[in-house]
Formats: structure tokens, sequence, C-alpha cells
């Protein structure tokens, strides 16, 4: 049987993926938008179009890319990603939309030049799309200036009832309310702090990879490493550092702590940046297989050691933090 990894891969390759109106004749309310990290603002953006769907009698559907919009727009700017297609698939899921309720839509020169009109016609007249719901300070169309009321008025020409969705604030009372977005959970990771980003987040942030073969120095001080390769050169990388971390691989959930730099102690000042797992009371032969890391905590700086005795005693203190972490199961 597949493996749900494996059935939403292969429906990413199906034709009838990206096309929600294939899969049954209903009208649809549909939200647009890049749903880079499926976030509790996301969530709850979810929340309420499946409302809006249910009180209308339509099925709800989600309109998102590939690749971020700013990858064809202008290139030298556009942000890495915190999910693949496959990883939104799966978080959607988890947020109660389907493979067959999602569709991804190439973002490209052709899709560029539409207007809002445009846009909005063309997602009444081949997916069935009858209302939209607005994300907060979401645009789509080629102009930059449109206010809300001139995307209701747009809409309607088109045969589409338009909602604006209202914002999302994380905390709130006692607590400064912070605004949750993609481009804020990146900028926590970038600056290692996985706390910030899981909690705008709603889940702990994945890095899924392949194990491929390293210098195997870890396993002579009695820390054996598997050595990570990302799929994709967009995928975000948290910043250089020590991370307790969740491991899944072959079916399997375990701890992990891992080192994301350039190993200054073994490789010198130049070394170049890998991702390493050091999964805790492990020991098996995995290279080739795929292994997911969830970050739950950032333990240190990666910082250079004068011996590998040193860094050995270290890394010591860094499995027992690891073991006593909590990690919910």
């Amino acid at each position: 049987g597949d493996t749900p990894l494996r059935s939403l891969t292969k429906a990413l390759t199906m034709e009838t993926t990206g096309n929600p109106s294939r899969h049954s004749g209903q009208r649809k309310a549909a939200v647009v938008g890049m749903f880079d990290g499926v976030h509790l603002g996301h969530r709850h953006l979810l929340g309420r179009l499946k409302d809006e769907a249910a009180l209308r009698g339509m099925s709800p559907a989600v309109f998102t890319f590939p690749t971020h919009p700013l990858s064809v727009v202008n290139p030298a700017i556009a942000p890495r990603l915190l999910t693949s297609p496959v990883e939104k698939l799966s978080l959607l899921a988890d947020n109660g939309i389907t493979v067959s309720q999602t569709a991804f839509i190439t973002f490209d020169e052709e899709l560029r030049r539409l207007s809002a009109s445009d846009f909005m016609r063309m997602l009444h007249d081949r997916y069935a799309v009858d209302f939209i719901l607005r994300g907060f300070n979401n645009r789509f169309g080629t102009e930059r200036d449109l206010t809300p009321t001139d995307y209701r008025r747009t809409a309607a020409r088109c045969g589409i009832e338009l909602m604006e969705a209202d914002s999302f604030m994380l905390g709130g009372g006692e607590e400064t309310p912070l605004p949750v977005s993609s481009s804020r959970i990146r900028q926590a990771l970038e600056k290692g702090d996985i706390a910030t980003a899981n909690r705008m987040s709603g889940h702990p942030f994945r890095l899924t990879g392949t194990v491929v073969d390293g210098k195997r120095l870890g396993r002579t001080i009695g820390f054996p490493t598997a050595n990570i390769l990302p799929p994709h050169p967009w995928k975000l990388i948290p910043a250089h550092g020590v991370y307790v971390c969740a491991a899944s691989l072959d079916g399997r959930r375990m701890r992990a702590m891992v080192n994301i730099g350039t190993r200054p102690t073994v490789d010198g000042p130049d070394g170049r940046p890998t991702i390493e797992a050091h999964i805790i009371d492990f020991n098996g032969d995995i290279y080739g297989k795929a292994i997911t890391l969830e970050f739950h905590h950032r333990l240190r700086d990666e910082i250079r050691f004068t011996s590998p005795a040193r860094l050995a005693l270290q890394l010591e203190a860094d499995r027992e933090s690891t073991r006593r972490f909590p990690i919910a199961d």
C-alpha cells in the first residue's frame, strides 16, 4: 500500500491535481495564497473558509503555488521556503483540506500578467469558484492599488462573492499580540529562534532529506551522525547551531541532536555547511534513506573546540540535554 507521503507525491504528479472542479460538480468557496508553512494565521483563514463554504453549501478549495511568485517576479529576493509542495499538502490535510480540494497553480509570466478581474474570472469559469475569502493583506492581479471595495466590485462582475478575512494575531491579554506571517517565521528560523518560529507555526519546523555518506568522523569520538542532504535548494535551513530534534525514519520517531554548520573543530575555518543528526540510542545503516527532522529547541551556537576530546565532552552534555528536553509524542 501507499504511504501517505507517497500518495501525496503521486497526487502532485497526476493530471487531475490542481483542478478541484474535476472532482465534483459542486461550486467552490476559495482562498488564494502561498500558504508557506501553513501557520496559525493560515489555520485561522482555513477555519473561516470551511465555515463560509458550509453556510453556502459549497466545497472549500485552496489555490496555492508550488514555488514562490517572487522566483518569477524577482528571483534575487525570492525567499527560501518553509514547506515543499508535499509538506504543504500534508499540513493542509491536517487542517481538513484534502488533496482533491487543493490546486497548485504554476506562477508563470502568463499568470503574472493577469489583472485581478482576469484572475477571478479564470477561477470562476475554469474552477467553478463562486466565493472568495481574501486573506488579510493578500493581493492578486497586476493592479497594486485596489482597495477592498475594488476587489468586491470586481469579483461581483465576475459572478463571485468576495469577503475580506480579518487579521490574525497571536497572544493578547497579558501578552503583547504577535503578528503571524511566513516571513516572520523565516526570520526567526534564520536567527535560530526555534521557539518563536514553532509558536507562530503551531507545529515544529520540519526538514526532510536523504542520508548521504559523510566523513564518518563522529563515530571516532562516539557520536555517529547521519549526514542529511535536503532535496530542494530553496528549502530554508535554520541558523547554524546545535538543536534538539525528533527524527522520523522508517516509521520510527526518535530523539536526535542536530548540528547545522561547518564543523570548525574537525574541518577548520573553511568547512562546507552540513546538517548532521546524532540519533539517540540508535545504530544502523541508513544511507540513502529519507529522514525527517522536527526542530524543538536550540541548545547552543556552533563553536570551535581546542581538541576533539573537548568536543566529545560538550557533545555528551548536549546528548543529555536532548534526552531531557520535553518532546510530545
